[in-house]
């Protein structure tokens, strides 16, 4: 009896304890209805939320209504929005622990921070001020909540930063930084020429055998440990941020009046990023002044980065564009400062950079700039080299105009208006697809493309001969366009949108085709389209790249089988390339891929060092288009496993090995009873807050949202991307769902992976993640007098003091 007393006691004391602490760490969620006197604002604001958290915003005045956004965004995602700002400083050591000073000192050498605040010299008078009013919004929310923040800044001892038009700079060039497509194959393919040399290089570089660069016949040999460090802060970053510039992706397509049922033009959009939680988007309408404009904004920038006004409506694919080179310097044996340019010794640029340390220490870092871009070579000690360096051109580091551009987006009335905005904005390089109520529909690319020689190099350049700096970038008015084409569509999927002809490189970074092509097959159905035919291809599951690697794999098959196998080829053999998470012959098929690439790449890869093989397959755009080459001209020395002695393996024997390997795979992953064999058993998606690592965390304040099982592959419309080195976990897909249809602005469809809010008890932290995952959307309104008249928003009132 005594001892029952004693649990029950012992019981209740921690559930006690939990409960104090829990309260301890709880945050007040925002305030839906009634009135807020807010500072900084000269008349009344107007908010009006909808059921699932989106705040549509009315104001008399532009300056109001910027203030009032930055308010609003702050209560929603305040811990992820200061995440960023340490980001973009390079601080993140003060905050979250010294031992990121390494972190902080590579956040530097890419001039985040100091190239953002080179770029709001040149931005508009009055878009400037409007920034500073949505960074005044957010400091308000700052000042206003004071030491009770929410549970992270709790958990971490963490101050909230106080922001200014630097940061949101920032923030933009941070998302450039994300979406570079050519970091990574710089890094892969600098090793491969390294460690094995320019004919090793030409076999895994999908069609280099045509314009074949020669520029590692200048080259003298580089230390590969900087590719692995480089490599190693790029896993360590994306650990941190979520971001992940391997995975990124997009689809967006838009239609003529002339082929939807509507007779107006219908416009979808899915970008495809790694899944954080809270998600990466953040809905907001904005109306006041000259802005009526709904949409998505990534948090902390002011205005809808995708989305619609009154007039027009907008999509963003990333372009692929090659946008990093290296260069190898030789610096001057007198003095370390000096590099060598066509024959003359120039001095480096030289910049000090203090970066605090959360212990109260602080650690100074000198950083060496050339005319080509920062020496990334000095990120550490080790990688110091007193003869070589390498330096790295970014097209993030050039002054362009993004946040002009955006706010020129936001603003357009038609396609001049259009056109102007994106010769503006240089980087992330993007497509940009339009379409208006006049029933206009068109296409730019929007980007700034380096003019450079053998630009199809995806190798480090030689910094000392001038031939091959780059010159400058591609005039504007010589960039191709599309407008009312007469087929009546335009769609964009990653692939290569600008033909052969064009005179200029671009990229050779293109994604595999399959998307595209799935896109493009059903887009070409001579019917009239309506807003459903848009979601259900935002939703299509089918994989033209299985489709087409299949027959390989069944070639292997041999006449008497064991069960077990047999089913496994039977099963692939009957498929229809539609990856559901129902279906077995999705699991096979991925699972014997899988094997495929470790087999032909990763005996070579391994001798690189641990991540490169990861790191290699994330090149989805580059690993897949090889394996179609090596697949279909089966001649490469990747082929043969290197670790055997006296014997060279043919394609036939390592794809047969992979479908053991990959049936090996599954039982270990989802067991021997072949009625669970199904992709989503396997392919599950957890959105993942950045503490939901931690169990007990976890466990007191839900902090992940999931797990879902999921369908897809980066290769489906419905993109499904997954862990390599983690099977099979899901790690990316859209990271929204939007269409807008021109025939009801109010009608707008879109959905997010979880929710609008970072607050972990908010009602909006995960209210749309079933909807997401079942294929669900919701309608986000736009009317003014429907949604002041609308039962379903709650009515806040910002009044000034």
């Amino acid at each position: 009896m005594n001892m029952s007393k004693n649990k029950i006691i012992i019981f209740s004391a921690i559930f006690l304890a939990i409960l104090i602490g829990f309260n301890k760490f709880s945050h007040p969620l925002p305030k839906y209805k009634g009135e807020i006197v807010l500072q900084g604002i000269s008349k009344n604001v107007n908010v009006y939320t909808d059921s699932y958290g989106v705040p549509h915003i009315f104001s008399d005045n532009e300056q109001d209504l910027f203030t009032a956004a930055g308010y609003v965004a702050a209560r929603e995602r305040l811990f992820q929005m200061s995440i960023v700002n340490y980001a973009v400083k390079g601080e993140l050591a003060s905050v979250l622990g010294d031992e990121l000073i390494e972190s902080d000192i590579y956040l530097r050498t890419w001039r985040i921070h100091d190239t953002a605040k080179n770029l709001m010299k040149s931005v508009n008078k009055n878009n400037k001020e409007l920034l500073q009013k949505f960074c005044d919004g957010i400091n308000q929310y700052i000042n206003e909540i004071g030491s009770d923040l929410p549970i992270e800044f709790k958990i971490t001892g963490m101050k909230a930063p106080f922001w200014d038009p630097s940061i949101v700079a920032g923030h933009s060039r941070m998302m450039a930084r994300e979406m570079s497509s050519s970091w990574n194959p710089e890094i892969v393919y600098g090793a491969i020429n390294e460690y094995f040399g320019e004919e090793k290089l030409s076999e895994i570089y999908p069609g280099y055998g045509d314009d074949k660069p020669n520029i590692a016949e200048q080259l003298t040999s580089i230390d590969k440990s900087l590719f692995d460090y480089v490599l190693q802060k790029e896993e360590d970053l994306r650990a941190l941020l979520g971001y992940n510039s391997s995975l990124a992706g997009s689809n967006s397509w838009v239609l003529s009046g002339d082929k939807t049922n509507s007779g107006m033009p219908l416009l979808a959009n899915d970008p495809h990023l790694q899944f954080t939680q809270p998600a990466r988007w953040y809905e907001m309408h904005l109306k006041g002044g000259r802005f009526d404009v709904s949409g998505v904004c990534l948090a902390g920038i002011p205005v809808p980065i995708i989305g619609q006004n009154s007039n027009c409506a907008w999509g963003f694919t990333n372009s692929m564009v090659d946008d990093i080179d290296f260069f190898v310097e030789s610096i001057n044996p007198d003095s370390s400062n000096q590099y060598l340019s066509d024959g003359v010794w120039r001095n480096m640029d030289m910049v000090q950079e203090v970066i605090p340390l959360k212990s109260g220490k602080d650690t100074t870092v000198t950083i060496r700039i050339t005319h080509h871009g920062p020496v990334i070579s000095d990120v550490h000690s080790l990688l110091k080299n007193t003869n070589k360096v390498v330096s790295m051109g970014w097209t993030g580091n050039w002054m362009t105009n993004e946040l002009d551009a955006l706010i020129g987006l936001n603003l357009m009335e038609n396609w001049e208006d259009f056109t102007s905005a994106v010769e503006q904005f240089g980087v992330p390089g993007q497509n940009i697809i339009y379409a208006d109520i006049n029933g206009n529909i068109g296409w730019r690319p929007s980007v700034f493309l380096p003019i450079r020689e053998e630009g199809s190099s995806l190798i480090p350049r030689p910094g000392h001969l001038g031939k091959y700096d780059w010159k400058g970038k591609v005039p504007f008015e010589k960039m191709p366009f599309i407008l009312n084409p007469d087929k009546g569509f335009i769609s964009t999927a990653n692939n290569r949108t600008i033909g052969k002809s064009f005179p200029f490189y671009i990229s050779g970074l293109w994604a595999d085709p399959s998307r595209a092509e799935q896109i493009l097959n059903r887009l070409s159905i001579d019917k009239k389209f309506t807003l459903g035919d848009m979601k259900s291809i935002q939703l299509d599951y089918t994989s033209r790249f299985a489709h087409d690697i299949v027959p390989y794999i069944l070639e292997t098959r041999k006449e008497t089988e064991n069960q077990i196998v047999n089913y496994a080829y039977n099963e692939i053999a009957k498929w229809d390339f539609i990856e559901s998470p129902e279906s077995s012959a999705t699991l096979i098929f991925h699972s014997i891929l899988r094997q495929i690439l470790i087999k032909i790449y990763g005996d070579e890869m391994s001798l690189l060092g641990e991540n490169y093989l990861n790191a290699f397959t994330e090149m989805k755009y580059l690993c897949y288009r090889n394996l179609r080459d090596l697949l279909k001209y089966n001649s490469s020395s990747w082929i043969d496993d290197i670790t055997t002695i006296d014997k060279v393996e043919d394609l036939n024997f390592i794809l047969r090995s992979a479908v053991i390997s990959g049936i090996n795979d599954i039982e270990q992953y989802v067991g021997n009873n072949t009625n669970n064999w199904k992709w989503g058993r396997a392919h599950q998606l957890t959105h993942k807050h950045k503490f939901g690592d931690h169990k007990i965390l976890n466990w007191l304040f839900d902090l992940n949202v999931g797990p879902y099982e999921s369908g897809g592959s980066t290769k489906t419309p419905n993109a499904g991307g997954y862990s390599f080195n983690n099977p099979y976990k899901q790690t990316s897909g859209a990271s929204m769902r939007r269409i807008v249809d021109f025939s009801n602005l109010n009608n707008t469809q879109i959905i997010l992976p979880t929710g609008q809010s970072g607050i972990p008890n908010s009602p909006h932290y995960r209210d749309q993640a079933d909807m997401f995952h079942n294929g669900e959307y919701r309608t986000t309104y736009f009317s003014e007098e429907y949604i002041k008249n609308s039962n379903d928003f709650k009515h806040l009132l910002f009044k000034p003091k």
